[in-house]
């Protein structure tokens, strides 16, 4: 006997229902006891009953109550009902009721008990088999109706869309024929295997001077029109394009027509593969663009204009501020006050930092936009040789590659100017030697610039707005000009920080 057959017995005679236990314990079984039937009631929903022993009279409900709430909870539980009377009233009661057998109390022979339990379970084995059996067929039948019937849809449906699909095929073939028959361009298709053309629209005439059938019949015909310079770049471009299997794009020059012109034709061509992924096809498209590269060639040719034209202004502004510098310089070297000697030549090194500008775009290829750490190093040389006689100072930078447009760099570097000058003329007196650092750099969407040295330092309470000094006043200008911040720390020197935005950078490498 399986260990996972379960029995309940409901019997309210605790030595009936131990001595019952004990043998069917004794036999295999597991056992459920239950001293009342609202009790079995309540196992039977808790656990996995497989047979239930039932005494028709119970302390709370009667076994036929017990009957009719298993009837409605789960009726293929076998229920064999044990009871101490053989009225025929009471068994036909039970059997109606839905007992599966009836046997009477005492049992003097316990074989007699088993066999019903066995019996009985086999019954409801049977029966649970056939239902299943039967629900089984039922699904099965089921299941064959609706795939013969999607089947019969899918049909239906592959019929009507192959319909549709051999319309809508010679429809857009119609089409397809009309619009490439129609435009400017010539469409071709040639197989990738003979390189003969397969088809070739009308306006091959009107670009090759020759007709789709002389095409067709010799495709040799395109070769012979290519400018000589081009012909043997023509052919190693095809045969690239037979050997990679892939699309490309090419334009050639071409001597057409009776008057043998000069056109410029461009081409696209793509592979086409067959359902094996071999290319058998190259299908392309050719267009004068004949006009499009005279046009390309006279913008290339403006452009290279202006670019001398530029440069041209900017090496007359340079040498214009340069002649400025000179006159301030000559100027300076009349006035015997060293005050006002001093002020010449402030504006001399104002005028050469905007100088500096005009260089830099003369010698680059850019002109909206400098390379500002090559700037700021040529500025701080200058001033450093400017200033050769005052304290030595060693001069270090640490400069990001960074492009800044004209106007940005422009006040930048008249701000760097009047920093870097300073520096020279007050951050060092008493000391016998200096150091000033400068540095330019990107911090979380910020271009940070940086003069520090380790001068005397200026007063805690400075305040640059306050300043009378014409050169801060500048610089306090300059910073407004630019939307930016400035900060001063003083601490073992002097270090100024400018931040501003890095919207004014130029998008170049």
């Amino acid at each position: 006997m399986a260990v996972s057959t379960n029995v309940l017995t409901m019997e309210d005679d605790p030595v009936v229902r131990e001595t019952i236990a004990a043998y069917l314990i004794d036999e295999g079984y597991s056992v459920t006891q239950a001293e009342s039937g609202l009790q079995g009631l309540a196992l039977i929903k808790e656990k996995n009953i497989d047979a239930i022993l039932l005494d028709w009279r119970l302390p709370d409900i009667s076994g036929g109550e017990v009957l009719s709430r298993l009837a409605k909870m789960n009726p293929t539980i076998p229920v064999i009902v044990v009871s101490g009377t053989d009225e025929v009233e009471e068994v036909i009661e039970a059997l109606q009721r839905g007992a599966w057998d009836y046997l009477r109390k005492p049992l003097k022979n316990m074989d007699i008990l088993i066999e019903a339990i066995v019996r009985n379970l086999n019954r409801a084995r049977m029966m649970k088999e056939a239902a299943l059996e039967g629900e089984h067929l039922k699904e099965l039948v089921r299941s064959r109706t609706e795939e013969l019937e999607r089947a019969n849809a899918l049909l239906r449906r592959e019929a009507k869309e192959r319909q549709e699909y051999a319309a809508a095929l010679k429809e857009s073939e119609a089409r397809f024929r009309q619009l490439v028959e129609t435009v400017r361009e010539a469409f071709f298709v040639r197989n990738a295997i003979t390189k003969e053309f397969i088809y070739v629209s009308p306006a091959a005439t009107e670009l090759f001077g020759l007709t789709p059938d002389q095409l067709a019949l010799d495709s040799g015909l395109l070769l012979e029109l290519l400018h000589p310079d081009d012909r043997n770049d023509a052919v190693d471009r095809m045969l690239k394009i037979y050997i990679n299997q892939t699309p490309d794009n090419f334009e050639y020059r071409f001597i057409v027509g009776k008057v043998k012109a000069l056109k410029w034709i461009g081409f696209r061509i793509f592979p086409v593969k067959d359902a094996n992924g071999v290319v058998y096809r190259h299908v392309g498209v050719a267009e004068d663009i004949t006009e499009r590269k005279h046009a390309h060639d006279a913008l290339c040719a403006s452009l290279r204009e202006k670019d001398i034209l530029f440069k041209e202004v900017h090496h007359r502004v340079k040498n214009n501020l340069q002649l400025v510098s000179s006159l301030l310089s000559l100027q300076a070297q009349r006035i015997l006050n060293l005050e006002d000697r001093e002020r010449f030549l402030d504006s001399q090194r104002r005028i050469q930092s905007m100088t500096l500008v005009h260089e830099e775009l003369y010698r680059t290829d850019d002109l909206s936009c400098i390379d500002f750490s090559y700037y700021v190093e040529q500025l701080a040389r200058r001033i450093e040789q400017a200033f050769l006689a005052t304290v030595p100072v060693d001069l270090e930078m640490n400069l990001e590659k960074i492009y800044l447009s004209v106007d940005t760099a422009m006040p930048c570097g008249l701000i760097l100017n009047e920093l870097i000058s300073n520096v020279y003329k007050h951050a060092f007196i008493g000391k016998e030697r200096g150091r000033l650092f400068l540095s330019t750099g990107l911090q979380d969407g910020q271009l940070i610039l940086k003069v520090v040295d380790d001068g005397v330092g200026f007063p805690k309470d400075f305040d640059i707005a306050q300043s009378d000094s014409l050169g801060m006043q500048v610089v306090n200008e300059l910073v407004e000009q630019l939307s930016a911040k400035l900060t001063i720390s003083v601490d073992n020197g002097t270090e100024f920080k400018l931040s501003f935005s890095d919207a004014s950078l130029c998008l170049l490498p």
